[in-house]
């Protein structure tokens, strides 16, 4: 099954390349395979595909705050989807969506705690390939990723932690692949319609194909006041690869 680009204040029906309706509402196939809208992508030269500027819209004003026992996370400009579900007490590892357009990108974070002390957070992405079919695209977030390194966010003026930049290289980054291997896994996992759309293509920056991030990761770190012990949080933020 398909998942359509979803957005708060408009849900419509959409059909795929193989004609199953999707709606506005997030489904997804047990392969892991997203269909979303794709309605910023900008062509560059060799038709690659630029989508580092869909996560690079104006700062909202939302606040998104995850909860854990021992400490309190808040992200300012950085809107969610399913934010009640981050009123409950989440366990060390949290996975949330972003919005489309959102990102942790250059956005303060605070933390707040009584329990520990010596808190740090560091910061990471992971990118994946992408296929579009003017609008609709499937991302492959179950197949081949690169994973940057983990690095330590600096703090502003108001001890609020800043979340790191990429550039479009580093949106680009991607591991060497087989064509036959991409091709192979776009039929199993998106269906034949959207392999039929790759026949000509040679890379996986070639359009249809892209490559974007499709997850950063939060890394909490601290130690416990009355004992030293060590406490590591985990957040997975989810992004839109286009719309």
């Amino acid at each position: 099954m398909a998942l359509s680009c979803r957005n708060e204040t408009e849900h419509k029906k959409q059909t795929d390349p193989q004609h199953a309706v999707v709606t506005g509402d997030e489904k997804k196939d047990t392969a892991g395979v997203l269909l979303t809208e794709n309605k910023n992508m900008q062509l560059g030269g060799s038709d690659s595909v630029d989508l580092s500027a869909v996560h690079t819209t104006n700062e909202s004003n939302a606040t998104t705050k995850v909860k854990f026992n021992e400490l309190v996370v808040v992200i300012n400009g950085m809107a969610i989807f399913d934010a009640e579900k981050m009123e409950r007490i989440q366990k060390d590892t949290a996975e949330i969506e972003a919005e489309v357009g959102e990102t942790i990108e250059g956005r303060t974070i605070s933390i707040s705690s009584e329990q520990l002390i010596g808190l740090n957070i560091e910061q990471r992405y992971e990118t994946s390939v992408t296929i579009m079919n003017e609008g609709p695209h499937c991302d492959l977030i179950d197949w081949e990723h690169f994973n940057s390194n983990w690095k330590s966010l600096k703090q502003n003026s108001n001890g609020q932690f800043v979340g790191d930049k990429y550039t479009e290289e580093d949106y680009n980054t991607f591991p060497e692949v087989s064509m036959d291997e991409l091709k192979q896994t776009v039929k199993e996992q998106c269906g034949e319609d959207w392999f039929k759309l790759l026949e000509k293509t040679n890379s996986p920056r070639e359009y249809p194909c892209a490559i974007s991030i499709s997850r950063y990761f939060l890394r909490i770190v601290g130690k416990r006041k009355d004992n030293g012990q060590k406490v590591t949080k985990l957040i997975i933020i989810k992004t839109p690869m286009g719309c």
